[in-house]
């Protein structure tokens, strides 16, 4: 239960006012303005809606492309005809840290209207257990990425062969 104050009497009041006599706001207040709080370090990023890729080829060589993207796109993506503007190399990284970077790297592509990204996974030849970061990367790319993606297919010999993808990102709408 919520105790009441006791009422003030009348000459504590007359005192409390005789005390206070004269008093006047102050011009100025000393105190420091208080600064926003910083922006949140953690970056939410909604992905586009995940998109089916058509996918042909098998376990070595791949590609994989969106409705819409014709063959003949998809040859010359394969055939390295088209220059790749920005290179994410994920040599020596863990399954985690290299799908988030390669979510990192493609939001920033996508960002900078990038066309055509080269990302070089590894063929797993020093794993243990096959190529689990280049399975990774496709899982990542069919899967939560595929939103970004107009086309993907393994690299040409001389950007990597089936230790790199080539991917050609959606115009940024």
């Amino acid at each position: 239960m919520k105790s009441r104050r006791p009422p003030v009497s009348p000459e504590d009041q007359a005192l409390f006012l005789a005390a206070v006599d004269g008093a006047r706001p102050l011009d100025t207040r000393d105190r420091l303005p208080i600064p926003p709080p910083p922006p949140s370090p953690v970056r939410v990023v909604e992905l586009p809606p995940e998109v089916v890729l058509q996918v042909e080829g098998d376990a070595q060589r791949y590609s994989a492309r969106a409705p819409g993207v014709s063959r003949a796109q998809l040859s010359e993506l394969r055939a390295g005809k088209l220059r790749a503007e920005d290179t994410l190399d994920l040599h020596g990284q863990t399954v985690e840290i290299g799908k988030q970077q390669l979510r990192e790297f493609l939001i920033a592509a996508h960002k900078l209207r990038r066309r055509c990204v080269l990302v070089v996974h590894g063929k797993g030849t020093h794993s243990e257990h096959g190529a689990p970061l280049r399975e990774a990367v496709l899982v990542e790319l069919l899967g939560p990425l595929s939103g970004l993606i107009h086309a993907l297919t393994t690299a040409a010999p001389s950007h990597g062969g089936e230790g790199a993808t080539y991917i050609m990102l959606r115009g940024s709408r």
